[in-house]
């Protein structure tokens, strides 16, 4: 049986297409109309001064720059100059104290030369005077050895003094024994002041050592054993009852008080012989 769809038939289109041109789609190319009259008038002669201003402006600003520029240069130039010349004369003066140092030093080489010169010549001088400084206390030592001190034997400690002889004793007692040691030692306890003398027992007394010299209470008074006043130049204290008790002691330095109970050595004198 034969298909219903294919028994159908399209219509056949008998419509006509119309075909247009395309030149006639186009419109046609109108031109421009013409510029008005105004437009073809003559440029005024103030658009051209308009027309070169930044020129010259620009023309003008190029010196301005370089004399900025020449005077950054010339400040700088005057600032290195200025510099230069300070390290010139710092050179300048320190070269000054060198050769002021350099002609110190020349002189003081000189004075060296000068002394080591004399020390050379009078080398045999000197060589001579030690030579018999020898001799002459070899010569002393032989006669003191034959003959004696006259404050005593030799290396007895004993010096002498005008027409007296002084000794520090080596044991070490109290005041009131002082008497005794020296008798001992053929001598007497140093019982008044001379001269001077106590410029002399400075020297003479290495420690502590008594001097004939205590507190008196009855007449407050400072006295010696023989009953003399000390002079003022033994720098005693003012004499007053603290000092009962209080006996007189000299050093290398000065004199003292302590009590008399107390152990220091002993001046005794005895007479040149």
């Amino acid at each position: 049986m034969p298909n219903s769809s294919d028994c159908e038939q399209h219509p056949e289109n008998t419509e006509q297409t119309e075909t247009i041109p395309i030149a006639d789609l186009e419109p046609s190319l109108a031109l421009p109309p013409p510029p008005p009259e105004d437009e073809w008038r003559p440029i005024p002669e103030h658009t051209n001064v308009d027309a070169s201003r930044f020129p010259f402006s620009l023309y003008g600003i190029i010196p301005v720059i370089l004399g900025i520029f020449s005077l950054l240069l010339l400040m700088l130039c005057g600032f290195f100059g200025y510099q230069y010349f300070q390290s010139v004369q710092e050179s300048q003066s320190k070269m000054k104290s060198f050769n002021q140092w350099n002609e110190s030093f020349q002189n003081k080489d000189e004075n060296f030369l000068q002394v080591q010169k004399a020390l050379d010549q009078n080398k045999e001088i000197l060589e001579w005077i030690l030579n018999q400084n020898e001799y002459l206390t070899e010569a002393l030592r032989e006669l003191n050895a034959k003959q004696g001190d006259r404050c005593g034997p030799p290396l007895s400690h004993w010096v002498k003094y005008r027409n007296h002889c002084y000794h520090q004793t080596l044991k070490m007692v109290s005041w009131s024994e002082c008497s005794d040691l020296c008798v001992a030692l053929n001598a007497t306890f140093l019982n008044m002041e001379r001269h001077r003398l106590m410029n002399i027992m400075r020297h003479l007394a290495v420690n502590h050592t008594w001097l004939g010299l205590s507190y008196h209470e009855e007449d407050n008074q400072w006295k010696w054993k023989d009953g003399s006043l000390p002079s003022l130049g033994l720098s005693l204290p003012e004499p007053s009852t603290d000092f009962q008790g209080k006996c007189v002691y000299a050093n290398m330095h000065s004199v003292g008080t302590d009590n008399c109970t107390t152990s220091f050595s002993c001046m005794c004198e005895k007479p040149v012989y």
